[in-house]
């Protein structure tokens, strides 16, 4: 099952590669260059990092920092580690991996030594022996610069459904909602901040990567995630805003599934459903990225939804 899983999520991370390296769709708006954003005074957020454009967190406490996600190198994670001295000279206790995709994790073994690397137990799963060496050598195939040096670095503290983690005044709770853009998301949640750091769980005017997700269950999590008291939502891509881009989100997996779970009950074949829902969902979210990501996810849909028919 996970040798079947990564093998998947392998497949899907080709769609990630591919948009990300590109930078923007032929035909949709380019994305941005890299920056680091203080979102409050004790939380910052690099955006559009470098290599693959995924986000990477840190908290700054009197007692040490919180790095969430790490980069997709360890070049890029002493980046991330610069920018971390101009704020504090306090050691990162922690380093937390939101999922195991590699754009979020290898940059882990920059933190192995001084901190605590968590995640949920199944992005371990994901990460270690042949299946973390598998994932990163897919990921060689993109000339990505700095992947010579990664050294796959699974989490040594792990979790299964939800994890309390202090430091400072601040209270982190790492919460895993069940299966979504991966079987093993991790949300951080600070309720002193109003704060959720989602990961991929939420894409900021991006069209998601759905291939190896879980559409039905993306979306329960992700109602979830709207019932925190929250005012402040830290994607996994894309900038940093409010909840409103965790509810368009939302919408933008309601509306893949009603519209192929539609073509479905009208018996229509893949390509059909493709050629029916593509013009569609491609108008609606035209202004954001990764429009060619659109026809992966509904064939993700419609195997996700055929299979459930039939159950």
């Amino acid at each position: 099952m996970v040798s079947a899983r990564i093998k998947i999520a392998a497949w899907a991370v080709l769609w990630i590669l591919a948009a990300s390296v590109g930078l923007a769709n032929a035909d949709g708006p380019m994305a941005a260059e890299p920056r680091t954003v203080r979102v409050l005074d004790n939380i910052y957020t690099i955006v559009h990092g470098n290599g693959i454009d995924s986000n990477t967190t840190f908290l700054v406490t009197d007692e040490g920092a919180i790095v969430i996600d790490t980069r997709v190198t360890p070049g890029e994670a002493r980046k991330v580690l610069d920018e971390i001295r101009k704020h504090t000279d306090k050691p990162v206790k922690y380093a937390i991996n939101t999922h195991f995709h590699g754009d979020h994790t290898f940059g882990n073994q920059v933190f192995r030594d001084s901190a605590a690397i968590i995640a949920h137990k199944n992005a371990r799963s994901a990460l270690s022996g042949s299946n973390g060496v598998d994932h990163l050598n897919f990921f060689k195939t993109f000339n990505i610069p700095g992947l010579d040096e990664v050294k796959v670095t699974p989490p040594n503290l792990v979790y299964e459904d939800r994890m309390e983690l202090y430091l400072g005044p601040f209270h982190l709770q790492l919460i895993h909602l069940g299966r979504g853009h991966t079987d093993g998301d991790t949300a951080i949640y600070i309720k002193e901040l109003r704060t959720i750091i989602a990961g991929d769980l939420v894409f900021n005017k991006k069209i998601p990567y759905v291939s190896s997700g879980y559409i039905d269950e993306w979306i329960d999590s992700l109602s979830k995630l709207e019932d925190l008291d929250a005012e402040i939502i830290v994607p996994g891509h894309g900038d940093v805003g409010d909840k409103p881009i965790l509810i368009r989100m939302k919408h933008y997996l309601i509306e893949l599934r009603n519209y192929v779970t539609a073509e479905l009950a009208k018996g229509s074949s893949l390509q059909q459903t493709k050629d029916a829902v593509r013009p569609v969902l491609r108008e609606k979210y035209r202004d954001w990225l990764n429009l060619d990501w659109i026809d992966a996810n509904i064939e993700r849909a419609y195997l996700e939804f055929s299979v459930k028919k039939k159950t």
